[in-house]
């Protein structure tokens, strides 16, 4: 029952994350093909990040921007900020997908499209303050929004490392720092719509479990025991079993590997290599998924992400050339060993 659960959540994550993922290469697609939409986007690609000098500033600020936030979420305990900022970054990041839909469809009036993504990427956040439940599309929206400004933004090798160093920083911010960690919690408790997820609470009777699901809960009753909802602590006084199963994943572990399929249609003007990285990159989801289930512990999801697109890049350059091959597929090896090592080590430090 428990595992069946699991396995219900897990999928819904997987689904949300393949939208983001095949949808964004779809919009793309729109950029790419109609000229009129090229021209609207123009403001982005002219200060497109070709050197590896730009990647890294480009890093720099975002784990500025990171520390900022952690150290606001600790020392200002109010709402209002982070509402306003939250709705700073949806506005912003939403609009550009409502201006490459809307401008598919309407080529001839740049203007009135703008107009118009802009009222929607208002109301959006709205609806959102309006509807929690809402969080999840507008972070699926958001997170494609950020995916195509940068992929259109980033030559791929720049974007390439710009994934590799944000997977190094990822490694250390969960396993090492575990700020990360702190800054997701914070998040999830306040409803940003940074994060997706998907939760499912269900009453169980005892007598329904086989003998090893009654021993895994009675490791997770000790958890339900620090939850302060009125509901659950009732259940649990009439001796009814809550089993509440929560997934949650990062706008940045949707958008960043869309960023990089996206920046590979330069290569070749072809969709052959971002559909390749898209499907790597829902390997390395159901992967990390996988080791997350085995040892329960949170798991940063850029590493084994890059892993596996690397890995699906090496395969797709395979034809031009061993070393394309080589290089991209043993990259992707090393940091899969390197994050599974890590995630068994620290799965016997919680034991």
């Amino acid at each position: 029952m428990i595992r069946r659960i699991e396995i219900r959540q897990q999928f819904n994550i997987l689904v949300l994350f393949m939208i983001v993922q095949f949808g964004g290469i779809l919009l793309a697609s729109l950029v790419f093909s109609t000229t009129t939409l090229t021209s609207i986007t123009s403001a982005s690609q002219s200060g497109q990040i070709n050197t590896p000098e730009q990647a890294l500033w480009f890093f720099v600020y975002f784990v500025i921007a990171t520390l900022i936030i952690l150290l606001a979420f600790k020392i200002y305990h109010g709402d209002v900020l982070f509402r306003l900022f939250e709705g700073f970054v949806i506005i912003v990041s939403s609009l550009f997908v409502f201006i490459v839909l809307l401008g598919y469809f309407f080529p001839s009036e740049p203007y009135l499209v703008s107009i118009i993504a802009l009222i929607l990427a208002v109301l959006l956040i709205v609806l959102k303050n309006k509807q929690p439940k809402l969080r999840n599309t507008v972070a699926i929206i958001a997170s494609m929004g950020v995916g195509l400004v940068l992929g259109l933004d980033f030559g791929f090798l720049v974007a390439y490392l710009l994934v590799a160093v944000i997977a190094a920083y990822d490694y250390i911010a969960v396993f090492v720092t575990k700020h990360m960690l702190t800054l997701a919690n914070a998040v999830s408790s306040r409803g940003l719509a940074f994060l997706i997820g998907s939760t499912d609470i269900e009453v169980i009777p005892k007598g329904f479990f086989n003998k090893k699901e009654a021993e895994e809960y009675a490791k997770y009753k000790k958890e339900l025991q620090k939850i302060k909802n009125p509901i659950i602590k009732g259940l649990i006084r009439k001796g009814k079993l809550p089993l509440i199963s929560q997934v949650q994943l990062g706008a940045g572990d949707l958008g960043i590997p869309l960023m990089l399929a996206i920046s590979s249609y330069k290569l070749a003007a072809s969709y052959f290599l971002p559909i390749a990285i898209a499907i790597g990159a829902v390997f390395g989801m159901v992967y990390t998924m996988y080791i997350q289930k085995k040892y329960l512990i949170p798991l940063p999801a850029i590493p084994p992400l890059f892993s596996f697109m690397s890995m699906a890049l090496g395969l797709a350059l395979l034809p031009l050339g061993l070393e394309y091959f080589s290089f991209f597929f043993i990259s992707g090896i090393l940091v899969l060993l390197i994050f599974t090592l890590q995630a068994r080590r620290s799965a016997q430090k919680k034991v």
